[in-house]
């Protein structure tokens, strides 16, 4: 997949830590409109009662892809998530696959450390969460089929952010 905004932006290869193709953490809100276009929506909350905890969230419907900015990071990029089989991660395309397929190829990979949190509920009965504290991601399924994959830069420490090289 191409997008295409003043010339060709290549956002299809997920890579942990640095984000998606040229699309990296840290950009500026404003760096990804120019890159992307204006989202289809734009969500604002907060996870906590503390304004500094202000999230926007803007969604991209034809990509299937959700950016996260944070006010305590200076309205940076710092979370993506897509839910589209158009994107590919390492070698494969995540979107799609069994528990059992993705774990395999993350074990081919090397990827060590996965958790597991069923997350099931009476509206999302078979919701599961594996996740990879070394990679920083997040894959979601449901129904035994890989339905979304999150993730977020790498951390230094707790409280400071390793911030890809922006070009």
């Amino acid at each position: 997949m191409k997008v295409v905004k003043d010339g060709n932006i290549n956002i299809n290869l997920i890579v942990e830590g640095e984000g998606l193709g040229e699309l990296k953490f840290g950009l500026q809100r404003e760096d990804v409109t120019s890159l992307l276009g204006e989202p289809d929506e734009k969500e604002s909350f907060s996870y906590t009662d503390s304004e500094e905890d202000e999230t926007e969230s803007w969604h991209f419907d034809e990509l299937e892809l959700s950016l996260g900015f944070d006010k305590e990071d200076d309205w940076r990029l710092v979370t993506i998530a897509i839910t589209s089989a158009d994107y590919q991660f390492l070698d494969f395309t995540p979107i799609g696959l069994s528990k059992e397929e993705f774990k395999s190829k993350l074990k081919d990979k090397g990827v060590d450390d996965l958790g597991f949190d069923d997350l099931s509920s009476s509206e999302n009965p078979s919701h599961e969460l594996i996740f990879s504290d070394k990679l920083g991601m997040n894959f979601w399924f449901d129904e035994d089929s890989l339905s979304e994959v999150q993730w977020s830069p790498h951390f230094i420490d707790d409280d400071t952010v390793k911030w890809p090289e922006l070009k």
